[in-house]
């Protein structure tokens, strides 16, 4: 996480947020960023963990092997682990846990996605945003849509520039009416207006 030995929790915090933001699957989508995103979020845990049950305990004890499961004990061995083991037989498990981490890390991210948001739709202004963005999109909309039909009156003219043109803003229309579609799934998203009121 790059900090110097013996950080507290304030600076692991602060370079963990600012470390996240670079790395996070929604903002960064470079080849590689999602698996420092994972370490990041692995040290993370360690460090909070850590700091939590002070330095003379073990970072990671000795799980009972009567009580815990082979699932368990996988999860132990390979959670923190990146890269696949070397050895081909300890492959499938370490597998297994990798989706674990990733279907774990997205119920946790979805959490916060959920309290965010949900904390979002009690703010003053949470009306307006939304009726200004559903504005935007009408107009977006309608612009798209008159570019797109308007060449046909175009096309009833012998004059080949226009019929010319009418062949260019059809397409041109109709990706802008694409980009509003898009653009209504990212206010339903964003505003949350999928989920349930409190």
């Amino acid at each position: 996480m790059q900090l110097p030995y013996g950080a507290q929790m304030p600076q692991i915090r602060q370079a963990y947020r600012q470390l996240v933001l670079q790395y996070h699957p929604d903002r960064n989508r470079q080849p590689g960023a999602y698996e420092v995103f994972l370490q990041v979020q692995a040290a993370y845990e360690y460090l909070q963990k850590y700091h939590t049950v002070g330095v003379a305990a073990p970072a990671f004890p000795p799980a009972p092997q009567t009580a815990a499961t082979k699932a368990e004990r996988d999860w132990e061995k390979y959670r923190h682990l990146y890269e696949p083991p070397a050895d081909p037989r300890e492959f499938a498990a370490w597998a297994e846990v990798a989706r674990e981490r990733v279907r774990r890390q997205k119920e946790k991210d979805h959490a916060a996605y959920v309290q965010r948001t949900l904390e979002m739709k009690k703010q003053w202004w949470y009306g307006i945003a939304l009726a200004s963005s559903y504005a935007l999109l009408l107009a977006g909309s309608l612009t798209g849509i008159v570019i797109a039909i308007i060449p046909f009156l175009f096309l009833l003219s012998d004059h080949p520039k226009r019929v010319f043109l009418a062949v260019i803003l059809v397409p041109v229309g109709w990706r802008i009416v694409n980009i509003m579609q898009n653009f209504r799934q990212d206010i339903r998203r964003h505003f949350g207006e999928d989920l349930p009121e409190e």
